[in-house]
């Protein structure tokens, strides 16, 4: 029995030796020097006899001090006897060691166990991209550290496409509100001058009714006449600062309080006579009903 073990184990390691002899592995990266973070290509090959199976370190394997990207297989030769395969791999490094080396093998499954052949190693040098450190035990206030307190122009840039957009929008939604609300909004504002001119009128008005009631004036008689004709003319759009008493009563239709108020304020203004107060205040109630009137108009218009 013992003989039997000792004759396995010798043509086991027989066959080893005879294998290693024709198994040749080369590999060595592509360039001899890398950046951090920079891919670099690493090729490792095989020649063998084509009754071996030999396999390529995969995705599975670590590669230290290299991390693993891809790789690429390139289809098996064989001639008189001998295959050749070939891999490329595409590693990278985060490491700050100024040499990395880098040995890959290939294995051969066994019933028992497997071999496995190396290539020597390949270097490559690491590009620094900054040369000087400084040193972790300087206190802050000996760091090499510069200042800088000169003001630095900054040109303003000016956002225009964001002001095209913001401006296109205001546009188009005063267009539209335009559109849906123009007619109320002309009739708020037209209210609202009406609402004023009026004001304005009754206040200048009777401010001039009392001056005639404490003193006549042909004069503020004359002017107070001019001031209801503007605003009648103003509130009716009819030229009545242009017409003469006689030529108002024949353009008005109703002329009921109207004729006598104006001949009595002309008998006041060219004949001396001093009742004006009533025909002034007829005027005024006048001047009220036609208001009223307009603004009604134009609020159910």
């Amino acid at each position: 029995m013992r003989q039997k073990v000792f004759l396995l184990l010798t043509l086991l390691c027989t066959w080893c030796f005879s294998a290693a002899q024709q198994v040749t592995v080369t590999g060595g990266f592509a360039h001899d020097s890398i950046a951090i973070g920079q891919p670099i290509g690493y090729y490792l090959t095989a020649r063998y006899p084509e009754n071996l199976t030999v396999l390529f370190p995969d995705s599975t394997f670590t590669f230290p001090p290299f991390e693993y990207i891809s790789r690429r297989y390139f289809p098996t030769q064989t001639q008189h006897g001998i295959s050749y395969d070939s891999v490329v791999y595409q590693f990278r490094t985060f490491e700050l060691d100024p040499v990395q080396k880098l040995s890959l093998a290939v294995f051969i499954p066994g019933a028992a166990d497997s071999l496995w052949f190396a290539c020597k190693p390949d270097s490559v040098h690491l590009i620094r991209q900054v040369n000087v450190f400084p040193p972790d035990t300087l206190p802050v206030t000996q760091l090499p550290l510069k200042t800088n307190t000169e003001y630095r122009f900054v040109r303003f840039l000016f956002n225009y496409p964001v002001v095209a957009i913001a401006a296109g929008s205001l546009l188009l939604a005063a267009v539209l509100g335009w559109i849906f609300f123009g007619k109320r909004i002309k009739k708020y504002f037209r209210i609202r001058q009406l609402q004023k001119d009026y004001k304005s009128f009754t206040r200048d008005f009777s401010d001039y009714i009392s001056q005639l009631s404490t003193q006549f004036n042909p004069l503020v008689a004359e002017q107070s006449l001019a001031l209801w004709k503007r605003y009648l003319e103003k509130l009716e759009q009819k030229p009545y600062t242009k017409l003469t008493t006689r030529e108002m009563l024949t353009l008005e239709t109703d002329t009921g309080a109207l004729g006598p108020a104006l001949k009595a304020l002309d008998g006041a203004i060219y004949g001396h006579l001093k009742n004006v107060h009533e025909p002034l205040d007829s005027l005024g109630k006048i001047a009220e009903q036609r208001y009223h009137k307009k603004l009604n108009e134009v609020k159910h218009g």
